[in-house]
């Protein structure tokens, strides 16, 4: 998919399709899901969660200035507020941190209403810039089937491998995650 007017390319994982109901590419955001949950004739991926992808504003990507900063900061009251689907840093329990190559991802527990019914409590996310552009991706399993550690943080890896910018000079792309 095609995103930030054509400067941001978006490759979903194997198995994975937009859904052209949920998304909101005009104002790139995008909701992925199993190709098979959205009634292509695919089997299913062994990783079954839901990716969220939103790419910000062109300027708005921050991330690479200091990258440690913003790990730091989603560990505190503000960040984890900034997390949490209602806005309450009561309801967000930080699970790890981890801050590289321009890229920040953190594993996190909300208590909160989830963003879309029927998801669990755990969201793996990632920030990263692309472009000059924040890109924000996040992944969560279903209630009735959980997502654990290692296949939400390799579905959000998968995805955040899959995010590149178009130009191919611009030394800020999560390819390397």
């Amino acid at each position: 998919m095609s995103l930030a007017d054509g400067q941001i390319i978006a490759t979903a994982p194997s198995g994975y399709c937009i859904d052209d109901i949920a998304s909101q590419l005009n104002s790139d955001f995008a909701v992925l899901a199993p190709c098979a949950s959205l009634g292509e004739g695919t089997p299913a991926p062994d990783v079954l969660g839901l990716v969220t992808l939103q790419v910000g504003p062109a300027e708005s990507g921050a991330v690479a200035q200091d990258e440690l900063a913003l790990r730091d900061f989603l560990i505190t009251d503000a960040g984890a507020s900034l997390l949490s689907s209602e806005g309450d840093a009561a309801k967000v329990t930080i699970l790890s941190t981890q801050a590289f190559n321009n890229q920040v991802m953190v594993h996190f527990e909300d208590q909160g209403t989830p963003p879309i019914a029927g998801l669990q409590d755990e969201e793996w996310r990632a920030f990263a810039d692309i472009n000059g552009r924040l890109v924000t991706i996040a992944v969560r399993g279903l209630a009735t089937a959980p997502l654990r550690d290692g296949p939400g943080a390799g579905l959000l890896k998968l995805m955040l491998a899959g995010v590149k910018s178009v130009t191919p000079d611009t030394p800020q792309t999560a390819s390397d995650a």
